[in-house]
């Protein structure tokens, strides 16, 4: 089986223990997790993307079926993750509305729907919040199926920069920051844990993925400091977790 699949099975707990069941923000700082300023810089690039998807029906016809969903998803997480940001990121004020426009995106069933929802991300990151409410349930910002693909395509380009630190300092910034929505997007995927078979594993599941997680933070921080063996370690630390995780849950099938 393809080692994309590792991520998938252990990105879901990397919070385990930093989660409340439903509603509300979790008990983890985000700060802690990931800088609020590479989030609001990743969401950004997210809405650019979802503007191009939009640009006319024909392109979203086209999308609905690859990115949109996946593009939507991923923004939402990083909403509610900037939402809940001790760092007080720009348009934190209007994050709850831009998660739910994002929302709207990937859950709509027409042209007509994904452009407003468009329309309603665009104006709340421009600052002009409109009262959404900041709870949210964590397990419902995105689908699972279409989060993975942004983690498989994170994964492989940290996985090239490991093996050589980029020249660039904006190359290097990407790398942290794809580090940090990888340890963010662990939040959404937490309580999903219908890989795990036996409630008995579940405790096994959790402590790997909590290992991911702190591994891709530490990963992040040697991309900031320029260090390419802290950067490393951190990758594979946390490969090597959901590696275990994987011959945990998926070898077996």
């Amino acid at each position: 089986m393809a080692r994309v699949c590792v991520w998938f099975l252990c990105v879901p707990a990397v919070v385990a223990a930093c989660l409340v069941p439903v509603f509300g923000a979790a008990p983890v700082k985000i700060k802690e997790v990931a800088p609020g300023a590479e989030l609001v810089v990743e969401a950004d690039a997210k809405i650019k993307a979802l503007e191009e998807s939009l640009a006319d029906n024909a392109k979203y016809t086209e999308a609905k079926g690859s990115t949109l969903t996946r593009d939507a998803g991923v923004l939402a997480v990083l909403a509610q993750s900037i939402l809940e940001s001790e760092d007080k990121p720009t348009w934190k004020g209007a994050a709850a509305d831009v998660r739910d426009g994002a929302i709207a995106i990937w859950s709509s069933k027409s042209y007509e729907e994904a452009k407003k929802g468009l329309d309603a991300v665009k104006a709340a990151a421009g600052g002009t919040a409109a009262g959404a409410k900041p709870e949210a349930e964590w397990n419902k910002l995105t689908k699972l199926g279409a989060l993975m693909k942004e983690v498989n395509a994170r994964n492989g380009k940290l996985r090239r920069a490991v093996r050589k630190l980029p020249e660039k300092d904006e190359e290097i910034a990407q790398a942290a920051r794809d580090a940090s929505v990888l340890a963010v997007l662990a939040l959404a995927t937490h309580e999903d844990t219908h890989e795990v078979k036996a409630d008995a594993d579940k405790p096994l599941w959790q402590s790997q993925s909590k290992e991911f997680g702190a591994q891709m933070t530490a990963a992040a921080a040697g991309f900031r400091a320029k260090d390419l063996a802290a950067a490393k370690k951190g990758f594979d630390a946390a490969n090597k977790a959901c590696n275990d995780c994987h011959k945990k849950f998926r070898d077996k099938e």
